[in-house]
């Protein structure tokens, strides 16, 4: 099958020339699969010169069709065949695909997000609730993890509701002895909590909030942050992807802060971090760095990994932080501005929608769709010769707040 692609505004048409089967189905599936990745969510197909197509082909197209729709974008056929289009009819997807895609509505005046350009990237800027403050809770101590050093008297319940985020060490149980086997990372946003349990089964776990049942993990130590994001920033990186210190650091620029809690999802172009293997509460743990304990103890990604994948953040950044949350966060890469501390849950790609999005709507359904693949504590990668970077990302969404106080509390 032959495919020719015409881009006209956000349009992208690709006129096909062959027959739709078996055959040639995964060929036109990964053109599709790489134009959304690129960033197209407004896709015509125009079928004048395909004579044929097969339930393999009508799949696909099925397929895509309810992705795009999904993200308020939009599949259709244009100029079908007479071939073409009686086997669509039959079908049924004549009057569901065959017109044209609906002309983009321009926003109403005045509407027009703030356009920014920083570091690489395009930045839309959404106020979403001006003037909000987050409080960030400093829970723990993040030094005895180097050691072994954490018993049950670290141990606190943490209830992650909507309205709030998190991340740290954790797990779900009913106390310090239930848990001990299993802690590990974990990130909590809007309602939604997901851990990486380190028993061995190596599969996330997760809580959503529903009604009176709301996320509550046993911790070692963590991060709360309460309050609205002030901001949501849509970002596309201009070329091959925007690392996490770049858009920490522009995301800081434009909201004018000092110190922020953020959420972000967005369409990865590969993650550099860790996971433990091991629970740092265990009656055996020794300082997880000590080699060569350390390769029992963490997963590293010797490579950026997940190159196409989805990825919900959570984190804070500051660029001086106060000496109560020097432990707690780490210069987030090589001639960053901020330090930061950030978890991500690794979920299947699927493109995130443009325009203005709303943190629990988001949330809600990235988890109707998916389930988290894994989890990581992001990190960056500076060795000389061996060292992979940081992690970068293509676009996506991410909800910005002013830091107005850290509190401690201890365990």
């Amino acid at each position: 099958m032959e495919i020719i692609r015409t881009q006209s505004h956000e349009k992208l048409e690709l006129r096909l020339r062959g027959r739709l089967d078996a055959s040639w189905a995964d060929h036109l599936g990964k053109a599709i699969d790489d134009d959304i990745r690129a960033g197209s969510h407004r896709i015509e197909l125009n079928f004048a010169q395909v004579d044929y197509l097969s339930s393999a082909g009508l799949r696909l197209i099925l397929k895509y069709y309810k992705q795009l729709k999904a993200v308020q974008g939009r599949l259709a056929i244009t100029q079908p065949s007479a071939g073409a289009f009686t086997i669509l009819k039959m079908a049924g997807f004549a009057e569901m695909m065959i017109t044209a895609a609906p002309p983009v509505v321009p926003a109403p005046a005045g509407a027009e997000p703030v356009r920014v350009e920083k570091r690489g990237a395009t930045f839309q800027v959404f106020n979403q609730a001006p003037g909000a403050q987050l409080q960030c809770t400093l829970i723990g101590q993040p030094g005895k993890f180097f050691n072994g050093g954490f018993q049950a008297a670290d141990c606190v319940s943490v209830a992650l509701p909507s309205g709030t985020f998190g991340l740290g060490l954790g797990a779900f149980g009913s106390g310090f002895d239930d848990c001990r086997e299993r802690f590990g990372e974990f990130v909590a946003v809007a309602g939604t909590a997901a851990t990486l349990p380190t028993d061995g089964s190596s599969v996330p776990d997760f809580v959503v909030t529903e009604e009176a049942f709301v996320p509550e993990l046993k911790v070692l130590y963590a991060l709360v942050g309460k309050g609205q994001f002030a901001q949501m920033l849509r970002f596309d990186a201009k070329a091959g992807g925007i690392g996490l210190g770049d858009l920490v650091d522009a995301a800081l620029e434009i909201s004018v802060a000092a110190a922020a809690g953020l959420a972000i999802l967005t369409e990865t172009a590969g993650l550099v971090g860790a996971a433990l293997r091991r629970s740092p509460g265990r009656a055996d743990a020794t300082s997880p760095l000590a080699f060569p304990g350390v390769r029992d103890w963490l997963s590293f990604t010797t490579e950026r990994t997940t190159e196409r994948n989805l990825a919900l953040i959570a984190g804070i950044a500051s660029r001086e932080p106060p000496a109560q949350v020097a432990p707690f966060v780490r210069r987030i890469a090589p001639g960053a501005c901020a330090h930061g501390h950030f978890h991500a849950a690794l979920f299947p790609y699927r493109p995130v929608q443009r325009g203005e999005l709303h943190l629990d709507q988001a949330i809600g359904a990235l988890l109707g769709a998916d389930r988290a693949q894994t989890l990581l504590h992001l990190l960056a990668d500076d060795r000389q010769f061996e060292g992979v970077g940081q992690s970068e990302f293509m676009r996506g969404a991410c909800w910005i707040g002013p830091i107005a106080e850290f509190l401690a509390q201890s365990t």
